[in-house]
């Protein structure tokens, strides 16, 4: 922008130069925030190893009292180790949940507290208070404090970044979006897992809908079916789960 006034001094250009500088830089900002494999502002893993054959299934929004203990049954009775990225009041008023995650050898990580829809706009001191209190409230119930931590709706920002190094936490994203928030249809998100999935995926999912609960087994089938490994995420990414 200073490059172009500077030579709009001494060669007029039309106002549309700026219009277009402006979206340009509008879009580089949406990408950098909305895509969140882009690592824009921060540095965000969001797959494992693809030279060896193992994914990772992680459930974000939890725990919900039925749906969540229905996808660990389901885990269990497959031998599956998964991660749960839990919101900070949900494993409050859940706490028996959390501990038979932490039990039945899942990962629990950090979703933030509130989950809120306006959580973006935070100040840094918001963000953190959020995030510490989702750690905190995982070292009570299961005497652990999580390090692996996913931002609400995958979004990141300048304030954000800050937030995440400043509470020295680890931040994970996806490889593999498999919709289930907005599919109802168990065939549509098994398709779109079967078409897409490769080595070195972390699959995302979300153990607050019923499509989900009711595709998991079929999921993992899947998944075994073209040679893959599930395994729990810390093992796919090779770092420490927990502080």
């Amino acid at each position: 922008m200073i490059g172009l006034i500077i030579f709009d001094y001494f060669y007029p250009v039309t106002r549309w130069a700026y219009v277009l500088l402006l979206l340009l830089f509008s879009f580089i900002l949406f990408y950098g925030s909305y895509f969140i494999n882009s690592g824009f502002y921060i540095p965000v893993t969001c797959n494992g190893d693809r030279q060896k054959k193992q994914v990772a299934l992680t459930f974000d929004d939890g725990p919900v009292e039925d749906k969540t203990s229905a996808i660990l049954d389901t885990l269990r009775k497959n031998n599956v180790h998964a991660a749960f990225f839990c919101i900070g009041n949900r494993m409050k008023n859940l706490p028996s949940v959390v501990q038979r995650m932490e039990q039945e050898g899942h990962l629990v990580g950090n979703h933030s507290f509130t989950h809120h829809f306006f959580f973006d706009l935070f100040t840094r001191n918001k963000m953190k208070q959020e995030l510490d209190a989702t750690n905190e409230t995982a070292t009570t119930i299961i005497s652990r404090k999580p390090r692996l931590f996913r931002p609400p709706y995958g979004v990141t920002t300048p304030v954000l970044a800050r937030a995440i190094s400043e509470c020295t936490m680890f931040p994970v994203g996806w490889s593999l979006r498999s919709m289930d928030t907005v599919t109802k249809s168990e065939n549509k998100l098994i398709h779109k897992i079967e078409m897409n999935i490769k080595p070195g995926d972390i699959v995302l999912l979300h153990d607050t809908e019923s499509v989900t609960v009711s595709s998991l087994q079929k999921i993992i089938d899947l998944i075994r079916s073209k040679g893959l490994e599930p395994v729990r995420l810390d093992q796919l990414l090779k770092t420490n789960a927990y502080a």
